[in-house]
């Protein structure tokens, strides 16, 4: 390698696990840097409360964005602002693309997370951590017996509605389809006398009080009837789609495919947090992950 290089490695997210793998290779004495096009914290700035962080008893999303941003700039991790279009693999370095920057760098980290898919109704962003809930663990405790919906037909929401029944009074799950995903649990959801499960039915408007979410009006798609229903909680499983469009690589419904190092089918690139395709998505697995790529990265760059 002839060329100077801008950096040994770019991190590309912002997220606990894209500050982690950052923080790990400066510590390491690496020439690195991290790029987003975001708010630094990633899906953290969407959690009103985080109670099973370990160090913390209780801390918001938002704070434990702003520590995890603190100890980046205290280690003086170089920060870059853009969003990654292409990474392109020259014969032993990479060249990484944003819209208005280019970079060349010996290794990249992916941790670009992943997003879920919002009803898209009037209010929803308004009432986020204030109502409108995308994680149970992350959030259920805030509800303790109290009333709350769940909107999705999947595997995961049933999981999830399992999990909150030990939590609150009663629990409504509004499907469109006329029955429940068909799977281990269906069983016991319908047996959980916690549990309601109002189907062919979808979620038309969230009504507030005080900048809470107060009520939902649910529509039956096939009787046209409307019902207003109050509650505390919505917590919406309608999907995530994983930030991955900049990358081509192997991938399992655009989940990044990795191996326990992190590293992906490309030499030279790894990937970590919730981007990764794997089995649990929360803060602490995304900071393990982020410590195994920053780790694995440095043994590469040698």
């Amino acid at each position: 390698m002839n060329m100077k290089l801008d950096f040994d490695v770019l991190v590309i997210g912002s997220g606990p696990a894209g500050m982690t793998a950052a923080i790990y290779l400066k510590q390491a004495d690496r020439n690195v840097a991290i790029i987003d096009g975001n708010a630094p914290g990633g899906q953290l700035n969407r959690i009103n409360s985080i109670e099973n962080y370990s160090g913390f008893s209780k801390i918001s999303g938002p704070e434990l964005a702003f520590n995890m941003f603190n100890q980046l700039q205290d280690n003086k991790v170089d920060y870059k602002y853009g969003k990654v279009q292409e990474i392109k693999k020259e014969s032993d370095y990479f060249i990484v693309s944003t819209e208005k920057e280019i970079f060349s760098v010996k290794a990249v980290i992916i941790a670009t997370g992943r997003n879920p898919k919002e009803l898209g109704l009037e209010n929803e962003k308004q009432l986020l951590g204030r109502g409108i809930s995308f994680c149970a663990i992350c959030d259920g405790s805030l509800y303790r017996n109290k009333k709350i919906a769940l909107v999705g037909n999947s595997k995961e929401t049933l999981e999830e509605a399992l999990y909150l029944t030990n939590l609150v009074s009663e629990l409504l799950i509004v499907i469109k389809e006329e029955e429940l995903i068909e799977c281990d649990l269906k069983d016991k959801i319908i047996n959980n006398s916690k549990i309601k499960v109002i189907n062919n039915s979808i979620i038309t408007k969230l009504n507030s009080e005080d900048k809470k979410l107060s009520s939902i009006i649910i529509k039956n798609i096939k009787t046209n009837q409307s019902e207003e229903i109050e509650l505390s909680a919505l917590f919406e499983y309608n999907g995530y789609q994983p930030n991955t469009e900049f990358i081509d690589c192997l991938k399992n419904n655009g989940y990044i495919v990795v191996n326990q190092q992190m590293r992906t089918n490309i030499k030279g690139i790894f990937a970590c947090g919730d981007v990764i395709d794997k089995e649990v998505y929360q803060v602490s697995t995304a900071v393990a992950e982020g410590a195994i790529a920053g780790l694995q990265a440095s043994k590469y760059i040698d």
